[in-house]
């Protein structure tokens, strides 16, 4: 459900890179399947479309935390024409964790080698507060990453170009110095232009240039 059609994207400056951004849904874990999309739509009583438009629709302001998890989901059900009890929002939350909560041994493992040869490490989600308390909780591998940049901590969502612009401040790297990873076409064009390099990540596809173009990186780390 987040999926979209692939653009002809630049190569990074792979030995330039001393960084490495990541996002969480969809590189170091693995995004939603249709089962999980249909298990909320059966919660919330309302056909599948319907909950997607709203879902994305709605999310901003959630990632912000500008909505709690009862807002956002009844805002998500009454575009459905449908009501929630607070059983259903919490029954809601518990599954979208779980969605998007499924690690991707893989690339965390990828991240770690990289961090380990000397190239610094961030998470940078789009990410509401409820979803947060579940991957602090349920995931200790993020402590492995220099850097955790939040929206619903910094106010700033991806695709702005902000967001990317104080996660390199935060890693101590220009942004060009930066490599940053998504499964969104639109956050990599953010990056972009903040003047990060940005690769589109699509499991498992891009994992072999990843591997490639991280070990010509970690090589040039090397002769630095």
């Amino acid at each position: 459900m987040k999926s979209e059609a692939s653009t002809e994207a630049p190569s990074p400056n792979w030995e330039g890179i001393r960084a490495v951004v990541c996002d969480y849904g969809g590189v170091l874990t693995f995004i939603p399947t249709d089962e999980d999309w249909q298990a909320m739509a059966a919660t919330m009583r309302v056909p599948l479309p319907c909950l997607s438009e709203g879902y994305w629709k709605n999310r901003l302001p959630y990632e912000i935390a500008q909505y709690d998890s009862a807002t956002f989901w009844r805002l998500v059900a009454q575009g459905c024409g449908a009501e929630l009890t607070d059983a259903a929002v919490t029954e809601l939350v518990r599954l979208d964790n779980k969605q998007w909560g499924r690690a991707n041994a893989e690339t965390i493992e990828l991240m770690r080698q990289v961090r380990a040869g000397g190239i610094r490490t961030a998470i940078l989600s789009n990410i509401q507060p409820d979803m947060l308390r579940y991957v602090e909780a349920q995931h200790p591998w993020i402590n492995d990453f220099d850097v955790r940049a939040y929206s619903c901590k910094i106010g700033i969502a991806k695709p702005a170009p902000e967001i990317f612009l104080h996660s390199a401040r935060l890693l101590g790297v220009r942004p060009a110095d930066c490599l940053f990873l998504d499964d969104r076409q639109d956050n990599v064009e953010g990056a972009r232009h903040a003047g990060m390099n940005a690769l589109r990540f699509e499991w498992p596809d891009s994992l072999t240039t990843l591997i490639a173009g991280l070990s010509e990186a970690l090589r040039a780390t090397l002769v630095r």
